[in-house]
């Protein structure tokens, strides 16, 4: 997987006294001094939902025959689909993770999962025979010869406990071969041990939510503190009006919370998509109530599906979706109620992504013109999120305790394949898009692997398929000297065209015997220009760039009102008609 991936200092320790998570050193509760956990970085941690789990249950219950209950904590860790390191009593137990090619989770065990589970396990065990076990707490594997005896029902692939001749557990590892074969074969290789050793488990009483809270508190109103003083300061320093972008998520849930916390005066809105999931519009209704709040609905309408023919399936290397359906209609919002600018708090968070930690706390969108970002939380961790959640006692997304760990657009491509997995068990628009992806594939003669992964991206990375498809995309050429006559490689609408290249600077282009002709120092803007006047989706992106109100939409289209025009070229930003 390479190098680990740092976004921030991670901040998971552990009071072996009190049994509890700390998100500092020392115990707010007896004062000890917190063990470090050691979990893999970033350090994303988050409470074990309903539906966190139930997977690990289903998973455990699959593989070993048996579950577990307590207070868990899961840290997501870097991989190709979800993968989360599950945290029992301040110990990595081990590894849940979605298994594309099964289509379903797997779990790998750690040494202190096979302690935990070994006495309750009546499936997925192997036991060595005494010659075998020194060379495997060695770090060798277990040879067919070394095996005495084993479950029924392993497979090969499956994840096992290996077990001394007396039943402690002494190692964990896949299984090389079937149980049948590991009963007749002579020779080869029956478990490749990842871990080995000796340990017990203590069995500890569990934690509950309020003693987690507890023991954090004084923590959690420090961070608030901090936060609520950010809210404040960058509204001094800027002066704008503020609003709060509400997505229905955890992180934008915390900023709101901040925000009322901080008695400043601010607006909130909430960005329909169109593609949300059913239970984010209730609980966005939900939260208004609780709180008596006014919360703007800004509605992107069918903007998805109108555009997704022309665009095709979006990708995480091709998100034409987030342009036509957030920014766009977000543009429009500002524009038309903060046209001299607008201070929008986010919930973003560095420890999501790399481009997230390092875009800062303040930032500018090249996508959205007035608009001012910033975020109170940007050096927050997902526990802490999660702890403030629970401090406040604030309404929870249900989709959160369903098992999933962000929340956005149903089909968004950035999603894992697990949590199409998750989705799928409660709603059913998700069978109806991959039903929409079969479709589109078959009519194209696109193997029908590309559906199972490889349609998330423009360019898809080899573990995905790697199934790349064509898109039809406007070409223009220009050929000549000076004046270079516009080539392109299919019918346009040239009234449309005209319109859009009266932004170029007066006497930089002409028509000449029907043709469009440009001056070759404009090429590059009568190109762009060109590309947008017949792809344009309506998104509405280059209205608040325009600084003399020259740009209008009519019937979905942008038109150029040509008594208006300056020939600035400021519109001749991001557009997702020309990226995409």
């Amino acid at each position: 997987m390479g190098r680990p991936v740092y976004l921030g200092r991670l901040k998971l320790y552990w009071c072996d006294k009190c049994n509890l998570p700390l998100l500092n050193k020392k115990c707010g509760k007896c004062g000890a001094e917190g063990r470090k956990v050691n979990i893999t970085p970033p350090g994303e941690v988050r409470i074990g939902f309903e539906g966190d789990m139930q997977i690990l249950n289903e998973t455990l219950k699959r593989t070993f025959g048996t579950e577990i209950d307590g207070f868990l904590l899961f840290n997501r860790i870097p991989h190709y689909d979800r993968m989360d390191e599950v945290i029992m009593d301040g110990k990595v137990i081990g590894n849940l993770r979605y298994d594309v090619e099964r289509g379903n989770f797997t779990i790998a065990l750690r040494m202190e999962g096979s302690y935990l589970l070994n006495d309750k396990i009546t499936k997925g065990w192997v036991i060595a025979d005494k010659g075998a076990v020194e060379p495997i707490l060695k770090g060798r594997n277990l040879m067919v010869p070394g095996v005495r005896e084993c479950a029924e029902g392993i497979e090969r692939g499956d994840e096992v406990i290996v077990r001394d001749p007396d039943g402690k557990a002494i190692a964990v590892g896949i299984a090389k071969m079937s149980s049948e074969e590991m009963r007749k074969l002579e020779r080869g290789m029956a478990v490749k041990i990842r871990h080995s050793g000796y340990g017990k488990w203590e069995k500890r009483r569990q934690a509950n939510i309020e003693e987690v809270i507890e023991v954090n508190e004084k923590y959690l109103k420090n961070i608030e503190e901090r936060a609520v003083h950010f809210i404040k300061d960058i509204k001094r320093r800027y002066n704008l009006p503020m609003a709060v972008s509400f997505s229905g998520g955890k992180d934008s849930l915390v900023v709101l919370l901040l925000a009322l916390e901080s008695r400043l005066e601010f607006s909130i809105f909430f960005l329909d998509t169109g593609i949300e999931l059913p239970e984010t519009i209730e609980y966005v209704e939900e939260v208004e109530k609780k709180y008596n709040l006014n919360i703007d609905k800004i509605s992107a309408g069918n903007a998805f599906f109108e555009n997704l023919e022309h665009f095709g399936p979006p990708g995480r290397d091709y998100r034409w979706c987030c342009k036509a359906c957030k920014l766009g209609p977000t543009t429009r919002y500002i524009l038309e109620n903060y046209p001299k600018g607008l201070l929008t708090l986010i919930g973003q968070r560095r420890y999501e992504s790399m481009e997230r930690m390092k875009k800062g706390s303040v930032w500018e969108n090249e996508w959205v013109p007035n608009q001012l970002s910033a975020s109170p939380i940007q050096e927050w961790t997902s526990l802490e999120v999660w702890l403030y959640i629970f401090w406040k006692r604030a309404p929870i997304n249900p989709w959160y305790r369903r098992g999933l760990t962000r929340i956005g657009c149903y089909l968004c491509p950035s999603s894992d394949i697990a949590d199409f997995y998750i989705e799928a068990k409660y709603f059913d628009g998700i069978e109806k898009w991959f039903e929409y992806l079969r479709k589109y594939a078959k009519e194209r003669g696109i193997p029908e692997e590309w559906v199972k992964s490889s349609w998330r991206w423009k360019n898809p990375p080899k573990w995905a398929g790697g199934i790349e498809i064509e898109r039809n995309k406007l070409e223009v050429n220009f050929e000549g000297e000076k004046w270079k006559k516009v080539k392109l490689n299919k019918e346009i609408d040239m009234d449309v065209v005209e319109n859009l290249l009266f932004a170029l600077p007066e006497g930089s282009w002409r028509i000449k015997n029907g043709n469009v002709e440009v001056d070759n120092r404009f090429l590059r803007e009568a190109e762009s220009l060109i590309i947008r006047s017949q792809e344009c989706i309506g998104c509405g992106i280059c209205l608040g760039r325009c600084p003399v109100d020259a740009l209008i939409l009519i019937d979905g289209k942008i038109k150029i009102v040509e008594d208006k025009c300056i020939h600035c070229l400021d519109c001749l930003g991001k557009c997702p008609a020309e990226e995409f």
